[in-house]
C-alpha cells in the first residue's frame, strides 16, 4: 500500500518513472481527492515514416498511465493546495522533505509562506499536526497543506 514518507517501491514496480495524474478535484466542503495512476511500460514498435528514426527508438519502452492500477488520495479537509507543472518546478535543497513521489516536507518554501497567506483560527494543537505532503508525479507537482493525514484508497481491487 502507498504511503506518505516512505520509497514507495510498489510505483517502480514496472518502470523507474512517477506516476501520472488522472484527476484533482476538490468539493464544497474543501476536501480534495486525487486519483494518480501507476506507470507501466508498453513495448510498441515505432512506425513513422523516417526510418532512421524507426531504428534510433526501436529499443524504447513507452511508459503510460495503468488504468487498472490507480488510487485515490483523498484529504478530508486542506488548508492550501497548489498544482505545478513539473517542468517549471525549482527544488531547494534547504527543504526536508521524506518520501519519493509521496513526500512529507519537515521544512519547507511554502510552509514559510502559507502563513502570510491565511488567517489561522486553528488552535495550537490543531496547528502543531499541520504538514506538507507532495505528490509528485510525471507531469504534476501537487502540494497540500492539511492538519490530517490523507487517505489512500486503491481503486478497481
Amino acid at each position: 500500500m502507498l504511503e506518505f514518507g516512505t520509497v514507495n517501491e510498489e510505483i517502480n514496480k514496472y518502470s523507474r518513472l512517477a506516476p501520472f495524474v488522472i484527476s484533482i478535484t476538490e468539493n464544497q466542503d474543501n476536501q480534495l481527492s486525487i486519483i494518480i495512476a501507476l506507470p507501466v511500460p508498453i513495448k510498441s514498435k515505432p512506425n513513422y515514416d523516417n526510418p532512421l528514426l524507426n531504428e534510433i527508438i526501436s529499443d524504447a519502452t513507452r511508459v503510460i498511465a495503468d488504468l487498472n492500477n490507480m488510487y485515490e488520495i483523498r484529504f478530508n479537509e486542506y488548508i492550501v493546495y497548489q498544482c505545478r507543472n513539473e517542468s517549471y518546478t525549482c527544488f531547494d535543497d534547504s527543504e526536508i522533505r521524506k518520501g519519493k513521489y509521496l513526500i512529507i516536507f519537515e521544512k519547507s518554501k511554502l510552509l514559510d509562506y502559507y502563513e502570510s497567506v491565511i488567517c489561522d483560527f486553528d488552535s495550537e494543537n490543531t496547528r502543531s499536526k499541520r504538514k506538507h505532503y507532495g505528490i509528485y508525479t510525471e507531469n504534476h507537482i501537487i502540494d497540500v497543506i492539511a492538519n490530517e493525514t490523507p487517505k489512500i484508497t486503491k481503486l478497481k481491487e
